[in-house]
């Protein structure tokens, strides 16, 4: 028999909305309730937790490992499966390609040497080609990153990726695919989804098969048990590899030069506990005090702690860590915007299209993560992706001020001797402050001029000229004879008892060093003191020198010589 408003057949089976299975049974459908099992547990052999990937079926769910890949300092490799190991070339390498090409989905590296005597590298740029695009990011001597040899700025995006920034870490997402790499220099990352890429990638980043025997795996398919040797076959054709650096002659007397690796233990300390469980430190702690050690430079460990937390954050814990560096490690955000440890992967603006469109819903999956990075301040949104201007409303009652920056309509402000105003028009029309009508100044005193002055913008009626006790006119500045034992000026500070300036004076120095013998003293009616004796002074055969006062005496050759009061008086 059919069943009744169906074309199905007596017995046929069939999958309806809402993970809904229906059958017909004589002429009748019924319908049941998809049953899924539980989920088995799943151990990542990269340490990593595993993540609860949906069914093709869109009704029952499983666990999958994380294929993660990171590259850090000069540099450090951990693999898709979580092996760790260090390589210092310098050339063109493929992190990823494809064993079977389903995406046309490939990650190029560029390495370079970063002054090291010893040869280390540093990536200097990464290129990933998808489809028909590639796409090359940097932050090495430009700002902006290529796409088909077309610079572009992040934020850009279109129906098939999303290139964005934090002002730290530059973010490539591939929605189809579920693909994210992250650049910032020094680091990089790459999370594929095991469903699409699982057992089908090889490269430097290895074999994504949670399976770590496989993860040197040559161009040619053999395994070599070393993975930094495997690393450098790698090289993509043709690629330009600078030679090694010359290493400099050992010195005569070897010496160690001692590491100061105490910024790596921040990793294992409480301030990434809560990471702990999530992400291994282990390798990250290796990385840091290699660099530290080999490149003698205490902040380059930053760079394995900065790799970490990213880790963290991407695993959902997110680490508010430089801090704890005692400013080592501190990171300065270009003005307007502030550094923030926790923030969007991409910050809201007030471009409709940039935070609206159909696009941006279909990459906010992909967007929940919290990154470390520069955004505007509380209070303030972020004008456009492709600007750095931070302004107090993504509304259109805003104004533009000369100086580059905003302000709400209706807002009054000073701006040197005008009053300005954001005007409903959101004209910014500025007019001289006002200033109140100053009350006539009468200088009818003898020794005074009316002269004008600027107080606090205003123009106000004003005498400068000072008065002295002889009548005459001394201007600021200038020295007044007042008193003979003080140094008087005049000064521009005005006198509130008059209309005049004021006249400070302080006392002339004096001379108060007298001679062994004589004692400062003042005298009345003059200036300055003098000196006068207060005793004798006595030269004894052994060189020595006494004062003796009046009335004292001292003994010469077994004799008393005594000092009195009136030889001293005549000078004797």
């Amino acid at each position: 028999g059919i069943c009744q408003f169906a074309s199905q057949l007596d017995g046929e089976v069939w999958k309806e909305r809402n993970c809904t299975l229906a059958k017909c049974i004589n002429g009748k459908v019924t319908r049941t309730q998809t049953s899924c099992p539980t989920p088995k547990p799943v151990v990542c052999a990269n340490n990593f937790h595993a993540v609860e990937v949906t069914d093709d079926d869109g009704c029952c769910s499983h666990y999958e490992c994380q294929c993660v890949c990171y590259g850090w300092g000069d540099p450090h490799y951990v693999t898709f499966d979580g092996t760790y190991y260090g390589f210092q070339g310098n050339c063109s390498y493929w992190l990823v390609k494809e064993i079977l090409p389903r995406y046309n989905f490939s990650v190029m590296i560029d390495n370079y040497y970063c002054g090291a005597a010893d040869g280390l590298s540093c990536p200097q740029s990464i290129t990933v080609f998808y489809q028909n695009y590639k796409i090359f990011i940097t932050q090495k001597d430009i700002n902006g990153d290529f796409i088909n040899q077309v610079i572009k700025y992040p934020a850009y995006q279109n129906g098939d990726f999303r290139l964005t920034t934090t002002g730290i870490d530059t973010v490539l997402l591939i929605p189809k695919i579920h693909a994210k790499i992250t650049f910032s220099g020094l680091i990089f990352s790459i999370y594929l989804p095991f469903s699409q890429f699982g057992g089908n990638t090889v490269g430097q980043c290895g074999t994504c098969d949670n399976n770590r025997t496989d993860d040197c795996m040559l161009p040619n398919g053999k395994i070599d048990p070393s993975c930094p040797h495997m690393a450098h076959e790698w090289h993509t054709n043709n690629s330009y590899c600078n030679p090694v650096p010359p290493t400099p002659p050992p010195p005569p007397t070897p010496t160690t030069t001692p590491c100061n690796t105490t910024v790596c233990e921040i990793m294992k300390s409480s301030v990434f506990e809560a990471c702990h469980k999530v992400v291994d430190y282990s390798p990250f702690v290796v990385a840091c005090e290699f660099d530290i050690c080999n490149m003698h430079i205490n902040h380059i460990g930053c760079t394995s702690l900065q790799t970490y937390a990213d880790a963290c954050a991407e695993s959902g814990v997110c680490i508010d860590w430089r801090s704890a560096t005692k400013g080592l490690c501190e990171f300065k955000c270009p003005s307007p915007k502030v550094y923030e440890a926790c923030g969007p992967l991409v910050e809201p603006t007030c471009d409709s299209w940039y935070s609206n469109s159909h696009t941006y819903i279909v990459f906010s999956a992909m967007m929940d993560v919290k990154l470390e990075g520069c955004f505007c301040p509380n209070g303030t949104y972020l004008l456009s992706s492709s600007i750095n201007e931070c302004v107090p409303s993504c509304g259109k009652k805003i104004c533009r001020l000369p100086n580059g920056k905003w302000t709400k309509a209706n807002t009054t402000w000073t701006d040197g001797c005008d009053e300005c105003i954001c005007d409903d028009t959101l004209q910014v029309t500025c007019r001289p402050l006002f200033c109140p009508t100053e009350p006539p100044v009468s200088c009818d005193q003898e020794g005074q001029v009316k002269v004008t002055d600027t107080v606090d913008c205003c123009v106000t009626a004003f005498t400068n000229i000072c008065i002295c006790v002889d009548l005459l006119f001394i201007q600021i500045g200038e020295k007044v004879p007042m008193k003979p034992c003080e140094t008087c000026v005049c000064t521009n500070k005005p006198d509130t008892g008059s209309s005049l300036h004021q006249i400070d004076c302080e006392l002339k120095p004096c001379d108060t060093f007298c001679p062994l013998g004589y004692e400062y003293q003042h005298t009345p009616d003059k200036c300055c003191g003098k000196c006068v004796p207060i005793g004798c002074v006595v030269i004894l055969p052994n060189n020595s020198t006494h004062l003796l006062k009046v009335g004292m005496c001292v003994c010469v050759c077994m004799q008393f010589v005594c000092v009195q009061r009136e030889r001293m008086t005549r000078g004797d």
